[in-house]
C-alpha cells in the first residue's frame, strides 16, 4: 500500500475515534438521565453484525409473546442490506444509538461487546452466548499458551460485570461461564434459543432447506465448519479444500461454512460442486438440511449432536490448538464421531464411509446427554416469560457447589482465576501441556 495512502487512513481512523470518545462524554452522560424505558428491549448478535443466532432466535418468540415491547437491533453499516425491512434498528456510534442504550431496560447480546455508556440500575441484561466453550473463555485465558494482555483479561471481565443472565446448556457449561467470567450473574438452565429448531425440527423442514440448497434426494451433502484461527485467513495454510473436494465420491457435496470472523472474504478456488454457505444462511438450515458435518474445535458440534447426524473431527493441527488457545478438555479423547490428523485419513474416512461405524451414535449420544443437558426445543420461550414478561417459569436447577461434573473427563488441572480484575496477581502457571499425537 502506498505509504501518503496508509498515513492518511490511520489519521482518518484516529480522528474518527476521537469524534466518538468525545461524543460518548458529552452526549451519553445527558441521556443517562432520560427516563428508563421499561417496553424497550436492545438486540445485538456478534459484535453487532446481522441478526442471527441465539438473539434472533429470542427476538422471533418475542415477537409472538409479547409484541407489545420495542424491540430494537444494533447493527454495522456493512450489515444493513441483510435487513428484513420490519426490523428496527439503529448503528453503531451513532446519536440514535447512544439515546438506545442509555435508556432501554432489557439487553440480550451474544458476544459481549464494548458499550458506550456505562449500565445503569434497573438495567437487564441477557448473555446469551454463540456456543459450548471447548477452548478457554474470558479469565481462564490466563493459562492460555498465547496468553492475552493484563488489560485485555481486565476487559472482557469489565464487561461481564453488565450480566443479569447468562444462559447454560449443561453442567458443564455453568461451571465454564462461573469459572471464566466470575461475576454473580444467574445462570439460567434453558438450552440455547436457536437450537430450538434443532430440536423441534421435522422432516419436511429437512427437506425444504435441501431443497432451497439445491440437494437431491440421492446426495450426501457434508457440512464443512472449521473454527476460526489467528494466525490463518479463511483458507487453510494445512488443508487443501480444493483437492480434497475433487477426490470426494460421486454424489457427495461438500458445503463450506468459514467462520463469522472470515465474512470479508470469500472462497473463490474451489470446484463447482462445492456449495459456499458462509453468507446469507442461518446456520440450523445447514445443520438440518447436511448428511454430516466435518469440523475441528468448533462449537458447532455441541449444536450438531442435536440433529444426531454423523461427525468427523480434522485435528491437524491438536497440540498447537490446545498449548496456544488452551482446552476443558481433550476433545480428541471425548469426540462425537470419528477423530482424523491427517487430510488423507479424512478423505479416507469419508471415501469408505468409516465414520458412519454404529459406534459412533453411541459417543453421539454421550457427548449429546453431557453437553446438551437443558435442550429441550424451549429455550426461547423460557427466556421471554421469564425476562420480558416476569413469569415465574420452572427451569431445572444447575449445580450449586461449584463442583466440576465426574462425566466430563480431562477438566483442566489449573486454578479458578481468583482475581479477573487485576490478573498480574495470578500466579504464573505454564498451560496445560498438548498431548502427543501419534
Amino acid at each position: 500500500m502506498n505509504p501518503i495512502v496508509k498515513s492518511l487512513r490511520r489519521t482518518k481512523a484516529k480522528t474518527a475515534r476521537l469524534v466518538r470518545a468525545a461524543q460518548d462524554r458529552i452526549l451519553g452522560p445527558q441521556f443517562l438521565k432520560q427516563p428508563l424505558q421499561e417496553d424497550t428491549i436492545v438486540y445485538t448478535c456478534v459484535w453487532h453484525r446481522s441478526p442471527r443466532g441465539n438473539p434472533l432466535a429470542i427476538y422471533r418468540k418475542q415477537q409472538e409473546l409479547a409484541p407489545h415491547m420495542r424491540a430494537v437491533w444494533i447493527v454495522r453499516k456493512q450489515d444493513l442490506a441483510d435487513l428484513p425491512p420490519e426490523i428496527e434498528y439503529v448503528t453503531p456510534r451513532t446519536i440514535a444509538y447512544l439515546r438506545l442504550i442509555a435508556t432501554a431496560k432489557y439487553f440480550v447480546d451474544d458476544a459481549n461487546p464494548h458499550w458506550s455508556v456505562p449500565q445503569r440500575d434497573g438495567q437487564i441484561y441477557v448473555e446469551t452466548h454463540h456456543g459450548t466453550a471447548l477452548k478457554y473463555m474470558g479469565a481462564d485465558r490466563h493459562y492460555s499458551g498465547k496468553r492475552p494482555s493484563d488489560s485485555t483479561i481486565v476487559t472482557m471481565h469489565r464487561r461481564a460485570q453488565r450480566w443479569t443472565y447468562s444462559l447454560t446448556t449443561s453442567p458443564f457449561l455453568t461451571e465454564v461461564w462461573r469459572r471464566a467470567y466470575n461475576n454473580g450473574c444467574a445462570q439460567l438452565p434453558t438450552g440455547s434459543p436457536r437450537n430450538d429448531r434443532l430440536v423441534n425440527a421435522t422432516d419436511e423442514q429437512r427437506a425444504a432447506a435441501r431443497a432451497r440448497l439445491g440437494l437431491h434426494d440421492d446426495e450426501n451433502a457434508l457440512l464443512y465448519m472449521p473454527t476460526w484461527r489467528v494466525r490463518r485467513g479463511a483458507k487453510e495454510a494445512d488443508f487443501d479444500v480444493t483437492a480434497f473436494a475433487e477426490r470426494l465420491p460421486a454424489k457427495t457435496r461438500l458445503l463450506i461454512r468459514d467462520h463469522y470472523y472470515h465474512d470479508k472474504t470469500s472462497r473463490n478456488m474451489v470446484p463447482d460442486t462445492v456449495i459456499d454457505v458462509s453468507r446469507g444462511w442461518e446456520v440450523e438450515d445447514l445443520y438440518l438440511a447436511s448428511d454430516a458435518l466435518i469440523t475441528d474445535y468448533s462449537s458447532a458440534m455441541f449444536d450438531y449432536a442435536l440433529v444426531d447426524k454423523p461427525m468427523l473431527l480434522f485435528c491437524f493441527d491438536w497440540d498447537r490448538y490446545r498449548f496456544e488457545r488452551g482446552t476443558y478438555f481433550d476433545i480428541t479423547v471425548d469426540a462425537p464421531g470419528e477423530v482424523t490428523f491427517y487430510a488423507a485419513a479424512l478423505l479416507d474416512a469419508v471415501r469408505t464411509g468409516s465414520y458412519l461405524a454404529p459406534h459412533y451414535a453411541e459417543q453421539r449420544d454421550s457427548f449429546r446427554r453431557r453437553f446438551c443437558t437443558y435442550e429441550r426445543g424451549n429455550a426461547a420461550e423460557l427466556v421471554v416469560r421469564k425476562v420480558f414478561l416476569g413469569e415465574d417459569v420452572v427451569t431445572e436447577e444447575p449445580p450449586s457447589d461449584g463442583s466440576i461434573p465426574a462425566s466430563v473427563r480431562g477438566w483442566t488441572p489449573h486454578p479458578h482465576v481468583s482475581h479477573p480484575e487485576d490478573p498480574a496477581l495470578e500466579p504464573r502457571l505454564p498451560p496445560a501441556p498438548p498431548t502427543l499425537l501419534h
